[in-house]
């Protein structure tokens, strides 16, 4: 019986290394955050970057700032003050997707965040950003660890002959 419970513990540790690791969550704090919308903007998308208690970013028009505070434990809750924007005038549909990413944005409640994405919830409806730059896809992760190996490898052989 003690023999079964050792297999056991071997197989699923052995099984566990074979998946593929997620990549950490990127930080909420420092992280320039881009809205993720399904028609893109001409131009630059809208974005966030959170420190220290204010949030800047790009609506879409303008440039926005608001204080902001967040409970890092646990539940991720997040309240947004005023959202201070400029006054720019752009073309209609930026100023659309401003308006609407400002409304929801004001009335968050609480974040998630998955690797490089985060998706934010509230009473006005969520929003999901991507972190800019993103992680490299996983074909990309590959090839950059094999990178590393070839390197790593060469200089222990440089040494070796040193």
């Amino acid at each position: 019986m003690r023999v079964a419970w050792v297999l056991v513990a071997l197989l699923a540790t052995g099984c566990g290394s074979l998946q593929k690791k997620e990549p950490p969550p990127k930080p909420f704090i420092g992280t320039k955050w881009t809205v993720v919308l399904e028609l893109p903007l001409q131009g630059t998308q809208p974005w966030l970057q959170f420190g220290d208690g204010l949030m800047e970013g790009f609506g879409g028009c303008n440039r926005i700032s608001a204080r902001y505070v967040q409970d890092t434990v646990g539940s991720r809750f997040i309240a947004i003050g005023r959202i201070e924007r400029g006054t720019r005038a752009c073309e209609q549909r930026n100023q659309l997707v401003e308006q609407r990413t400002l409304e929801v944005l004001q009335a968050m409640s609480s974040y998630r965040i998955i690797a490089d994405g985060m998706t934010m919830t509230g009473s006005g409806g969520s929003l999901n950003f991507l972190s800019d730059p993103p992680y490299p896809s996983p074909e990309e992760m590959e090839r950059l660890e094999k990178e590393k190996k070839e390197k790593a490898e060469k200089e222990k052989a440089e040494k070796a002959k040193k």
